[in-house]
């Protein structure tokens, strides 16, 4: 396996700068580095963000699938990024093929000038993040914002993805990964979560996938996927895109804030919000905390193949008791 180190991701950044006719000696700048190595650059008075791709992560079709929905929900005045298109007219370019790391994608956007996100996992985790219930209104409204103009683009994904469907996130091979693997999962606690699961399948299974509750989705509605701008929220990093049910990306973003103190307030007024532009019915509310929990469950797999991570390590063991409080919860109902 090749690893991509910060010069590396530079050095391909670079590369791919020729492709946008930017100057490859500008300055870079890393904001981020996860799945992905993310830069910020000036270039003629216009400032950017530039994403190096993890290698193999997303096919060219499956990330040309991810930047088609962006740009249609642009085209519905949603507030998501502006990608810039490279010379040969796609939204990304693949470089890096006589480079010792190997062929990479990398796109380009418009820098978004921001305040900072939304809030971060671990405060919300913590239960120190001070947020107002009135944040969560606004999320709810961007939320159902993404959720309606895809119904009235007629957007369809021309390229399968890993669907965040019943068997993506709890079936015998969830997309993320099997979360009854973490170790620290034992005795009652994982009889408790092994149960929930058959649970979640039931609710979820009976809950369907009509049109109206499942489609393309974010997926990843994190609270440092948001930004804080003067014009509002802007949602960010669609990575994770693909087709899914519309409540999950509300458990995303709710998910972080369940131990939190003002958690119920948080709670409603997201869902408020959403409602205000996008109604939800009864069945809606009654299947959200199995929802819920499946989010959370993912990010359990997701450790599981990553232990030695620092935020990998952060969920099995600091945010694991609260998927186990979950579990007890949905099943005791």
């Amino acid at each position: 396996m090749i690893t991509v180190d910060l010069t590396a991701a530079a050095e391909l950044a670079r590369e791919a700068l020729a492709e946008y006719d930017l100057d490859p000696s500008a300055e870079l700048a890393l904001l981020k580095q996860r799945e992905n190595f993310v830069f910020s650059l000036s270039d003629g008075g216009t400032d950017y963000v530039l994403r190096v791709h993890r290698r193999g992560y997303h096919t060219d079709d499956e990330l040309g699938c991810e930047l088609d929905f962006v740009r249609a929900l642009h085209g519905e005045g949603v507030a998501v990024p502006d990608f810039v298109t490279a010379r040969d007219g796609r939204g990304f370019c693949v470089v890096g093929r006589e480079h010792a790391a190997g062929v990479h994608q990398v796109d380009l956007q418009h820098l978004i000038p921001n305040r900072g996100s939304f809030g971060d996992e671990r405060t919300a985790v913590a239960g120190t993040a001070d947020l107002d219930p009135a944040d969560f209104a606004e999320l709810g409204r961007l939320a159902a914002e993404v959720h309606r103009a895809t119904e009235q683009s007629g957007y369809t994904m021309a390229v399968p993805r890993d669907d965040w469907d019943l068997d993506g996130l709890v079936g015998p091979q969830p997309a993320w990964g099997d979360p009854l693997r973490i170790e620290e999962l034992q005795g009652e606690d994982r009889e408790a979560v092994v149960a929930a699961i058959g649970r979640i399948r039931e609710v979820l299974g009976a809950y369907g996938t009509p049109e109206h509750r499942f489609g393309p989705i974010h997926a990843d509605l994190t609270p440092e996927n948001v930004l804080r701008t003067a014009d509002g929220l802007v949602l960010i990093d669609f990575d994770d895109f693909a087709a899914g049910w519309h409540l999950f990306d509300l458990a995303t973003a709710l998910y972080f804030f369940t131990p939190h103190p003002r958690y119920g307030e948080y709670r409603d007024a997201l869902f408020a919000g959403y409602e205000s532009v996008r109604p939800l019915d009864a069945a809606d509310h009654e299947v959200f905390p199995a929802i819920l929990l499946a989010r959370g469950l993912t990010y359990l797999g997701w450790s599981a193949d990553r232990r030695g991570e620092p935020t990998a390590e952060w969920h099995a063991t600091t945010v694991l008791p609260n998927i186990v409080r979950l579990s007890r919860e949905l099943v005791s109902v």
